[in-house]
């Protein structure tokens, strides 16, 4: 639970927080006989038939991630030995400041197999998938760190117009039927129909803060909402400030379709084109909304610290700062009128397009595919050069460069196609800088894992 209140409190105030999108891995793409290849295009298939069941935890398939234009370098410092955040008074405000964007968003990302499985029938390929899907993101403009680091200027009267703030989590689970059909010899289509099964879902939006700081007082007046559902058990003080959050009751939050559609391409031998548009669709929630409250009232400011690791407690410096940083965001955001309520949410839509040449017998490819999320909380667009190797028909792999709205990375996947077994590891985002403490600090990083028992294997 510190870890998590960790994660939240620093995130919110310096963007520690949280696609890959828990993603499938767009480094296998390109490689055939990669099992869950269906889940980016819906028209792929395999010379087998694959059953995934949870055996061991976690080898069924798994994708976690993080995926934003700014990461934990951005905001997490280190001075005299300890790590300390931006709002550290030994951080200069031109050294914090100079690394925060004009909008800054991170996402973070799960993806759990709990059951999949495919097989050859009717003509065709076809997949069932139960999969647990998790995403949380949070957006926040650079006039709130100014604000937290710089605040009152000279002592003289100073305002600040913080623009819109906006934190959400979803979560859910889905049940996916998929068919892909050949038509004739070098096209084949491919669908999915999927019932979401919503667990819990989280959005509150600050649409505007207006802060003015004379020589008495600091007045705050804000506007916007906050829509939970009964996953989040909110309980707030008499004056609106949020005094709990505690985990509530995990059940059928919201009900929801969506639908993949795709097709491949080979108009020669050694080149395919694919097309693919993923999770078109939206879910449907019940829950309680909270508007923020409408009347102007006083704040005291954020307190900066410069704290130290404490021998005598054991409690860190940054754990010092997280629990001081929440405690001054709680009196920041004021809430009113909490009421029941609904909310229609828009899936994360993405549309695939990939091109793909093989060479020396399909022992080699390159591929370019392009990735545009169009729908959901966030919009990106990744353009993905992959270089495809498969020596033998056992093992596969692929190294791949990516560039995006969100910054540049470098991956790699390792598939292991042996008969009667299948099993692959790799990254999107393979991370290039990291803390003493062995965590990540650059804004892109992934790891994906997956184990699938196979049958009806082809040797064509």
């Amino acid at each position: 639970m510190k870890y998590i209140k960790y994660i939240l409190s620093v995130a919110a105030v310096s963007m520690c927080a949280v696609t890959l999108s828990g993603q499938t891995p767009h480094s296998g793409y390109f490689l055939e006989n990669m099992p869950g290849r269906h889940v980016l295009n819906p028209a792929f298939d395999n010379e087998y038939n694959y059953v995934n069941l949870p055996i061991v935890p976690g080898f069924s398939g798994i994708a976690v991630g993080m995926n934003g234009n700014v990461g934990l370098d951005n905001f997490l410092f280190k001075r005299n030995g300890e790590l300390v955040t931006g709002l550290n008074k030994a951080v200069s405000a031109e050294e914090f400041l100079g690394g925060i964007k004009n909008n800054n968003y991170m996402e973070a990302n799960v993806s759990y197999d709990i059951f999949s499985m495919g097989f050859k029938k009717w003509n065709g390929y076809n997949t069932i998938g139960l999969t647990f899907k998790s995403s949380t993101g949070i957006g926040l403009p650079y006039e709130l760190f100014d604000f937290a680091k710089t605040g009152q200027i000279g002592g003289e009267f100073t305002q600040y117009n913080i623009g819109k703030s906006k934190v959400h989590s979803t979560n859910y689970i889905e049940l996916a039927l998929g068919h892909s059909h050949a038509l004739g010899s070098n096209v084949k289509i491919g669908g999915k129909l999927k019932y979401i099964a919503g667990l819990g879902f989280a959005n509150a939006t600050v649409n505007n803060i207006d802060v003015t700081m004379g020589a008495e007082k600091w007045t705050i007046k804000e506007a916007g909402e906050m829509f939970t559902t009964d996953a989040l058990d909110i309980m707030y003080k008499d004056n609106g400030e949020i005094d709990e959050i505690d985990f509530g009751k995990i059940n059928l939050a919201g009900n929801g379709l969506g639908i993949d559609l795709g097709v491949v391409y080979n108009p020669i031998k050694s080149v395919e084109l694919s097309l693919s548009v993923i999770d078109l669709g939206f879910i449907s929630w019940k829950g309680n909304k909270a508007e923020l409250i409408d009347k102007a009232f006083e704040y005291d400011g954020f307190h900066h610290l410069v704290a130290q690791d404490d021998p005598e407690t054991g409690k860190s410096a940054l754990n010092q700062e997280s629990d001081q940083l929440e405690d001054d965001l709680r009196e920041l955001i004021r809430f009113q009128r909490q009421t029941t309520a609904s909310k229609i949410q828009s899936l994360a839509t993405t549309i695939n397009l990939g091109v793909k040449y093989c060479l020396l017998k399909d022992k080699i490819s390159l591929g370019l595919l392009s990735s545009n999320r169009v729908g959901g909380y966030k919009q990106w667009s990744e353009l993905m050069l992959s270089a495809d190797f498969t020596p033998a028909k056992w093992f596969g792999a692929t190294v791949n460069g990516s560039f995006s709205n969100l910054g540049s990375s470098f991956g790699a996947l390792l598939n292991f196609n042996t008969k009667g077994f299948n099993y692959y590891i790799g990254s999107d985002y393979i991370p290039t800088k990291y803390a003493k403490q062995g965590v990540p600090l650059t804004s892109k990083i992934n790891f994906v894992m997956g184990m699938a028992f196979k049958f009806g294997y082809s040797k064509k």
